[in-house]
Parts: C-alpha cells; structure tokens; sequence
C-alpha cells in the first residue's frame, strides 16, 4: 500500500505522479481561499489583488502565452503560474522557452497553496480578457462580413503584433517585452482613430446626398 503523502507536504508532482490518489482533491483544493503569498523555490511572493495589479505587471508576450490552451488541468496550472511568476522569481525579462522550463521549479509548490492561487489568476486572466472586449471590440460592417472578414480571426495574434510592430516601430521581440498596458493604450487609440474615420466618412455621405438630392417637383 502506497504511504500517504500529508496535504501540507503534496506537491503539484508528487499529485501528477500519484495521480490515481490524488487527483480527486483538485475540487477541493480549488475552493480553497487565496493565500496572501505562494512559495515559489525558497521565496515567498505576493499574489495581484485586482486585474490593475496583474495587468500593470505583465508584459505583451506573457499576455499571449496566456491565450495557449493546455490539454489537462496541470498544464493549465504550471502554463498560469510560469507566465506570471517567472520574470518575478527570476528577475529575467520574459523568454517563452525559459519560462516553460521554470515549470520545472512549480511543480515543487505545495498544492494548498498553488490550487487557490491558480483559479485566482485564471479568474484575473478572465476580467483582463472581457475588458479587452469592452475596450477594444467593434462589430464588422455589412461590407467586411460580406467579403469574410472572420476568416482573418486565426491570424489575430500575427495582425496583433504586426500592427504593434509598425506602430512602435521597434521589432517583434521588443513588442513582446512591451508592458501590456501601453500596447493596450495603442490599441484603443487605434480603434478610436478608426471610429473617427468611420463617422466622418458617414456625415460627409450623408452631407454629400443633401445637398445633391433633387428638389420635388411642385403641385400643378
């Protein structure tokens, strides 16, 4: 009989390992109420309260390694953690390879504290993502859909830091470096400056169709 690991001492790998044991705690552990800290290695760090504070510490590249699916709850969990904490743990600037191998080290957190801390996250993820809907999402005209507009959504990604690339006019790996909230900022003056054009060439229709309508025809 396999000798049974205390909660206060499992680890995300030992869970992974004994998975058949312990799997069904991932219920549980995730109702747990967010730790004020998570011990990561041999430190203690502090968890974003509020979307301001989780966005305000993140750059453009870990907005987008956020957006990857993962095809188990594990995944999910170390991809959430790693995109968050590795710059912060390590004081490097955000690298995609590095941070998947930071995975390395999350997996020796204490499960009670990296369960809670995870669903907080993903939910701070969430709000980030519906503001961004808010902020930036306009609906396509009759004409775009006409002409398929929504088969240019695979490509968002590539349009994002595209347009962030020509914009800032510094390469794609600085883009990606780039605090989200400024590349935020660039997004919304664009959306905005395209709503102008919008309007404008509007009322300049409609003024062109008023003053070339043809008087009607008087009464006999």
């Amino acid at each position: 009989m396999a000798r049974i690991i205390p909660i206060d001492r499992l680890t995300l790998k030992l869970m992974i390992r004994h998975n058949a044991e312990y799997g069904g705690l991932s219920e549980g552990l995730s109702l747990l109420p967010v730790p004020l800290t998570i011990r990561i290695g041999r430190k203690n760090y502090a968890i974003p309260q509020t979307v301001d504070e989780f966005t305000a510490g993140i750059c453009y590249g870990q907005r987008m390694f956020f957006a990857h699916d993962e095809p188990n709850d594990y995944g999910a969990i170390i991809r959430t953690i790693d995109g968050y904490y590795f710059p912060v743990v390590t004081g490097e600037k955000w690298d995609q390879d590095r941070a998947l191998l930071f995975g390395k080290i999350v997996i020796t957190c204490k499960v009670l504290e990296l369960y809670p801390v995870v669903i907080h996250l993903i939910k701070l993820i969430g709000e980030m993502i519906a503001q961004e809907q808010r902020l930036l999402h306009r609906e396509p005209t009759k004409m775009e859909l006409a002409a398929g507009v929504e088969k240019l959504n695979i490509f968002s990604d590539l349009t994002a830091l595209n347009f962030l690339r020509d914009a800032m006019k510094i390469p794609v790996a600085e883009v990606l470096l780039t605090p989200y909230r400024e590349c935020l900022v660039r997004f919304m003056l664009e959306k905005e400056t395209e709503d102008y054009k919008t309007r404008y060439i509007q009322l300049m229709n409609e003024e062109y169709k008023s003053k070339n309508k043809k008087p009607s025809k008087p009464k006999s």
